[in-house]
């Protein structure tokens, strides 16, 4: 049987590299973004060499749009081989310009939906003996004022990632991290999405290390 991964907060540069490089290993790709345009042209790209893309549009901000998204791609089989949460609000302003409603909004992006990813998808990740998969960043380890609400951010979805590690071992699921500290660009020597979709693999098909940084 033909194995799965799901990527949430589905977009052009990392997620789609990751989507091409797991079709290459085999994997059934399913995407979820709230933009349904940019899921339809990533699905056109990527029909183009010949890979098959089931996607759902849903708000990652919003635990009920990302329920019924992984309701529907999981549909008809029982759950996914491999989880990406890769979901976060990207912006550059000062920490103390933030007020406390932003900074919660966007924490359930960064980090509390990802728990809630994990939970929808555990049981079919407990019986394929899965992974579930975070897009860490540099920001976790060497926080920024400019960059406030999402070194928050990065640091939770850094301590997430460790705690489910030690928790689901027992479960058979590995929880990795990829700590991406750099720009993500097409032309990047070290931080291209090709690159970066290649340590996800890695990641995934060691199944060991909580954490792998680049």
């Amino acid at each position: 049987m033909e194995k799965s991964i799901l990527i949430i907060g589905a977009g052009p540069g990392l997620s789609r590299g990751v989507a091409e490089k797991f079709a290459k290993e085999g994997f059934a790709i399913n995407l979820v973004s709230r933009n349904q345009d940019n899921l339809e042209k990533i699905k056109q790209e990527l029909n183009a060499k010949d890979i098959n893309v089931k996607y759902a549009v849903a708000d990652a901000g919003k635990a009920d749009q990302l329920t019924k998204a992984v309701a529907a791609l999981s549909d008809g089989n029982s759950g996914f081989d491999a989880v990406l949460y890769n979901a976060a609000v990207l912006k550059a302003k000062n920490i103390v310009e933030e007020t406390s409603e932003t900074l919660t909004q966007e924490f359930t992006i960064n980090v509390a939906n990802a728990l809630h990813t994990l939970q929808l998808t555990h049981a079919g990740l407990k019986q394929k003996k899965g992974a579930f998969l975070l897009t860490g960043g540099g920001l976790a380890i060497n926080p920024s004022a400019e960059y406030g609400s999402l070194s928050i951010g990065k640091a939770g979805i850094r301590s997430l990632a460790y705690q489910l590690h030690d928790q689901l071992k027992d479960d058979g699921i590995y929880v990795g991290l990829l700590t991406v500290a750099g720009f993500i660009l097409p032309d990047s020597e070290t931080h291209s999405p090709e690159i970066l979709a290649d340590l996800f693999w890695n990641l995934y098909n060691e199944g060991t290390a909580v954490e792998f940084e680049q």
